[in-house]
């Protein structure tokens, strides 16, 4: 898995020129910190609510893969995403706009990108920011010891080959023709490579040139104390409890206006709780209960909804034999009433999408199948491919094999493991003996991690990041050559906007026949804001968009 490793990890913009009760209902339906950051407890936040500190909710723990280049959940990413920087950023329209580089320009022929960076920004430590900091990083990818794939941009780079199988030392690809400009030359044209700037920060050279970058995965002191050129810098990290982040006074961009600020790791069963107690100012909610939102508003606490960047999906084994065959795929989907869940665990707050991309992006095809809830088209298809009930137990049963089917799913998103026995009993009422399997986050992923590891099916959720068609990780077995590959190639090559269109089409129309994945839905974004908390604002895709200007307003904070 190289190019298509990548691509399970997407993002959407615009264009290329983003319960037991709730399982009877849908199977009825077809069947403080005070001042500084200290010891845990006040670094976590009690009720105490103060002028110089935001505190904000994540669901689960980070794993304290604090690399912007090996990182693997969310949770990570809103820790690198304050500490470090990116060469352009996505703006509330959708555009790209300098943030590192001071400006970019592309040649005639789509092939050369140059950044032209700033000469005022300063790594944590001190040290200057430069172009062979942005060489290093991405030259870092494209080396044969690093562990992970190569990025989809590295690929696309003149003398890749060559670098990644260690012929050379030198990368034909990145350039810096001096410490303030940066030129990255492709072999042919990328259509995602803004994308990918915008959704990878830079590291310092200097700080992980020390380590081997065989080893960036493993190495903990370096991991864990990330020094970056970013809003703030980080401070403390206590496993299970919260990270701690302070501000960088030397912020190219200025100083953040809030001290300091807290990632406090908060169980969705008692977010409400602690946002309404003052323990945390900002959460990512995931019920839209109206009783819910009801009482967060009796408490002034205001809800942000948007549109959703990501989407839950339940992704297949398709190397597993008995999911080799698409459809068998396609009757698990229509097997599951996605539109009860969205219904009963949402409250009509998300919609379903059927390829990987959001439904609102102009190329997004209307005419993709839809998959509507329907048992009784699973029971075909199945029974097309040779799974029916030969002995009467209820179960169907192929060449003598009884057709059983673990969901494997994670803690932490309260909607997906309350999707998982809907899901379950889905699956049950079309003859499959379906078995849930519940994990930590981190041991879930391992499954989807081990290339030798078979299963049949993982609960996961992706952004649509960091560019919609042809980077991400959404974790797939499918497309690792042939149509498949050929067309996301197209994708990934093909800058001229109509030409585009057509490629994309194909690609997910394809990916929309073959159901790598059971697509399942986009939850609206939700998000709490505490009334102390002044010039909140979040676009559908850069959730700490203008971080350095949140404040806790002296008035209100107790």
């Amino acid at each position: 898995m190289t190019a298509i490793k990548d691509l399970w990890h997407t993002t959407w913009r615009k264009t290329a020129a983003a319960a037991i009760a709730a399982v009877c209902a849908v199977s009825l339906a077809g069947c403080g910190l005070n001042t500084s950051v200290g010891t845990a407890a006040t670094a976590a936040g009690t009720s105490a609510q103060s002028t110089d500190t935001v505190r904000y909710a994540l669901w689960s723990n980070p794993n304290g893969q604090f690399n912007p280049v090996t990182y693997f959940t969310d949770y990570d990413r809103a820790i690198i995403f304050n500490v470090y920087s990116r060469l352009v950023v996505l703006d509330a329209q959708q555009n790209y706009q300098p943030s590192l580089a001071k400006s970019y320009n592309w040649s005639a022929d789509g092939k050369e990108l140059t950044f032209e960076l700033r000469d005022n920004v300063k790594w944590h430590d001190g040290e200057p920011f430069t172009a062979q900091d942005v060489v290093y990083t991405y030259a870092a990818t494209a080396n044969k010891d690093f562990p992970l794939d190569p990025s989809t941009l590295v690929q696309h780079l003149e003398g890749y080959e060559d670098y990644h199988a260690g012929k050379t030392q030198d990368f034909a690809g990145i350039t810096a023709p001096d410490d303030h400009t940066v030129v990255f030359h492709f072999a042919t044209p990328y259509s995602g490579a803004l994308a990918t700037f915008a959704d990878k920060p830079v590291l310092a050279k200097h700080v992980w040139e020390k380590v081997p970058i065989a080893q960036w995965k493993t190495a903990t002191d370096l991991l864990k104390h990330p020094i970056g050129t970013g809003p703030y810098k980080f401070k403390e990290f206590v496993d299970g409890q919260y990270v701690a982040l302070e501000a960088n006074p030397d912020y190219f961009e200025g100083a953040p206006a809030t001290k300091n600020l807290i990632f406090k790791i908060v169980s969705p069963d008692t977010l409400q709780t602690a946002v309404i107690n003052k323990e945390v100012d900002i959460a990512e909610i995931s019920n839209f209960n109206s009783k819910e939102l009801d009482a967060y508003k009796q408490q002034g606490v205001n809800i942000v909804e948007g549109e959703g960047n990501g989407g839950q999906y339940l992704t297949f084994d398709t190397k597993n034999p008995k999911l080799a065959d698409k459809r068998v795929r396609q009757a698990l989907l229509y097997a599951i009433n996605r539109k009860g869940i969205i219904d009963s665990l949402l409250y009509g707050h998300g919609i379903t999408f059927n390829a990987q991309a959001h439904p609102s992006d102009p190329l997004y095809p209307k005419d993709l199948n839809s998959y509507d809830y329907s048992p009784e088209k699973a029971k075909e298809l199945l029974k097309e491919a040779g799974w029916t009930d030969t002995d009467g137990d209820g179960f169907l049963d192929k060449d003598g094999q009884k057709f059983t089917f673990t969901i494997n799913f994670p803690t932490g998103n309260k909607t997906r493991e309350l999707s998982a026995p809907i899901i379950q009993k889905n699956f049950q009422d079309i003859g499959i003996d379906a078995q849930l399997s519940q994990a930590d986050f981190n041991t879930t992923l391992a499954i989807l991690q081990d290339p030798n590891k078979q299963y049949d099916g993982v609960l996961m959720g992706g952004t649509f990041r960091p560019q919609q068609y042809g980077s991400a990780n959404w974790w797939s077995r499918w497309g690792e050559d042939g149509e498949s590959k050929a067309a996301l190639d197209k994708v990934n090559e093909t800058t001229d906007p109509t030409a585009l269109a057509q490629a994309v089409s194909q690609y997910l129309h394809l990916e929309n026949d073959e159901v790598p994945f059971a697509f399942l839905y986009i939850p609206n974004q939700g998000t709490a804001v505490r009334p102390e908390v002044k010039n909140f604002e979040r676009s559908t895709y850069e959730i700490f968009s203008n971080v350095s200007k949140w404040s806790v307003s002296p008035s209100q904070a107790q």
